[in-house]
């Protein structure tokens, strides 16, 4: 039981350390945007959207320990 709790503390971490990410990749892709860097952007977007579906998975596996 102690290896869940510790995991549920774990997992809500890496979950809130992602959701920072995902909006720090944001702002970055729109300031290559912004500077005319249309496939540097892309790149960006299409990297944060790698750790939306991290975040997912994550939030799927909280939700298992949870139940």
């Amino acid at each position: 039981m102690e290896e869940e709790s510790r995991l549920n503390i774990v997992l809500k971490q890496l979950i809130e350390n992602n959701e920072y990410l995902a909006e720090n990749y944001r702002k970055w892709a729109r300031v290559a945007a912004s500077g005319g860097l249309n496939e540097v952007s892309r790149q960006i977007e299409e990297a944060q959207q790698f750790i939306v579906i991290a975040t997912q998975k994550l939030k799927g596996a909280l939700n298992l320990i949870k139940s």
